[in-house]
């Protein structure tokens, strides 16, 4: 399961950034930034163009086919992690202040909301680690 969500991650965060090229932004991710608070949990999650669906799910079964060829997966891991995507994904568009630290991860509900309030920072969706990398990452500010 952390092997799926940390592939998964790594392959979204980048992408997540490539989203928000000024040449593909307009056209792709701008609908999704519509609400700069997002707090209606799946419906601002969900609120995304086509395209950009398919990236997240092309980065969802990255993590998976990455686990499986190093790990293995089995049927209840992937039952567990889509749950796990979708219950994260509602967090991170929703007013609830979330943040836990697992195996030198974190993940911050207030680094999704920093990234709906400056674009331009905190790509990742699930660990702030991925950001840290990209020099993306900029803690929550009032």
């Amino acid at each position: 399961l952390y092997v799926i969500l940390l592939v998964q991650d790594m392959v979204y965060a980048p992408l997540h950034r490539f989203m928000h090229w000024r040449p593909v932004y307009p056209l792709v991710h701008k609908h999704h930034h519509r609400q700069i608070y997002p707090s209606r949990g799946y419906a601002d999650a969900a609120n995304e163009h086509p395209i950009e669906h398919m990236i997240g799910v092309i980065c969802a079964w990255a993590g998976i086919f990455g686990a499986a060829y190093t790990t293995g997966v089995h049927a209840a891991t992937l039952f567990v992690f889509f749950n796990i995507h979708a219950a994260l994904a509602m967090l991170n568009h929703s007013p609830y202040d979330v943040e836990f630290k697992y195996l030198g991860f974190t993940y911050s509900v207030k680094a999704h909301e920093m990234h709906h309030r400056k674009f331009t920072i905190n790509y990742a969706q699930y660990f702030t680690f991925w950001d840290s990398v990209m020099g993306t990452f900029k803690p929550y500010t009032i």
